[in-house]
């Protein structure tokens, strides 16, 4: 199962964000695929915009992982 979130309009110049789920022994496997483009190049996605969805993928990460 799949689902995608796509930005028409906001921070971004463009958002793409795919959701998947899929079944394992354990329960189910939760997994993101990310593409991105954000105004002012290379070095905004490196010192802003990496750091920052790192922090969010990282705090859904530890919340997914204490429902197991």
């Amino acid at each position: 199962m799949r689902f995608v979130d796509q930005q028409t309009r906001g921070p971004y110049k463009m958002w793409t964000h795919e959701h998947t789920f899929s079944e394992s022994e354990e329960g189910t496997i939760a997994g993101d695929n990310v593409v991105y483009a954000v105004p002012g190049g290379q070095l905004v996605q490196k010192l802003f915009v990496a750091p920052d969805l790192d922090r969010i993928f990282h705090y859904r990460h530890e919340v997914l992982r204490k429902h197991i």
